[in-house]
């Protein structure tokens, strides 16, 4: 099965986050994981899914970033 990669624009809209918080996220490591492709960032879309998934929450109380 093909490598599915998003750049910087689509995964933005992909996740509903600006391009640049995006960027920021990079340099913080708190976005889904990247590839650096020469000059180029690309997202694997499994990667993007999986961080997407992983921002879910079950309970109201895990946003004010208490644990479960």
């Amino acid at each position: 099965m093909p490598m599915t990669l998003l750049n910087s624009e689509q995964t933005a809209s992909r996740i509903g986050k600006s391009k640049s918080w995006l960027d920021h996220s990079r340099q913080t490591g708190t976005g889904p994981k990247y590839l650096k492709i020469g000059a180029n960032v690309r997202y694997r879309l499994e990667d993007v899914d999986s961080w997407l998934e992983q921002q879910a929450r079950s309970r109201i109380w895990q946003f004010d970033g208490e644990a479960a």
